[in-house]
């Protein structure tokens, strides 16, 4: 069990959010942090939207460069998340957010959603903290298999090494 993750999406006007069921099989976006104040206010926010539900740990998505160096908003992501896990007392990740609103808008466009009116209430915001709250699940799912055996291509499939025959 994987147990209920929350995703954060860092902006510096809005903060998107989502949420997995404990076997981390659903993945749903929550309302959307509009930033209309200081930064413990946008902790604060952030923590209460997460409070009733039973969240063991904080995914926060991380700005990365192409060549995969921290960014400006990297630094302020992490700053943001420790201080929302620390006063949660959750444990936080730092994951990978390269794409996520790339796809959140491509997902809201294939609805036919208008890209203006969704990124004006959220909409992106909530997207994005679903797909990377998905994207760490599959990682986690990736890592948990077993790698593949390595091919031979002149080996015979049907040959058992076993068989005195």
């Amino acid at each position: 069990m994987i147990g209920r993750l929350a995703a954060v999406d860092y902006g510096r006007k809005r903060i998107g959010l989502a949420v997995c069921d404990a076997l981390g099989i659903t993945v749903t976006g929550l309302p959307t942090v509009v930033r209309n104040g200081t930064e413990d206010a946008a902790v604060a926010a952030v923590a209460n939207a997460l409070l009733d539900r039973d969240v063991t740990r904080l995914v926060v998505g991380l700005p990365l460069h192409a060549d995969g160096r921290e960014s400006e908003m990297s630094l302020e992501a992490r700053a943001f998340g420790t201080r929302v896990g620390a006063t949660m007392r959750k444990d936080v990740v730092y994951f990978d957010e390269t794409l996520t609103s790339w796809d959140a808008e491509e997902t809201l466009k294939a609805r036919g959603k208008n890209l203006r009116d969704a990124r004006l209430r959220g909409d992106v915001d909530r997207a994005a903290a679903v797909s990377i709250l998905r994207s760490y699940l599959q990682a986690l799912e990736a890592a948990a298999r077993p790698p593949l055996p390595d091919f031979d291509p002149d080996s015979d499939p049907d040959d058992d090494d076993d068989d005195p025959d």
